[in-house]
């Protein structure tokens, strides 16, 4: 859900965007493995 908030329009392959999704990720999750685990699922998704 805070991915959903917070993702700018664009978003993928723009790295200076994608940071502000992992951003948010690590707000919740407080580990940056977790982040990039859960990121790459993410970027898979095409509803996100």
């Amino acid at each position: 859900e805070s991915v959903k908030q917070v993702r700018p329009d664009g978003w993928r392959g723009v790295k200076a965007r994608e940071q502000v999704i992992k951003a948010a990720l690590y707000g919740v999750l407080q580990d940056v493995d977790e982040v990039e685990r859960i990121f790459l699922i993410i970027k898979a998704q095409r509803e996100y």
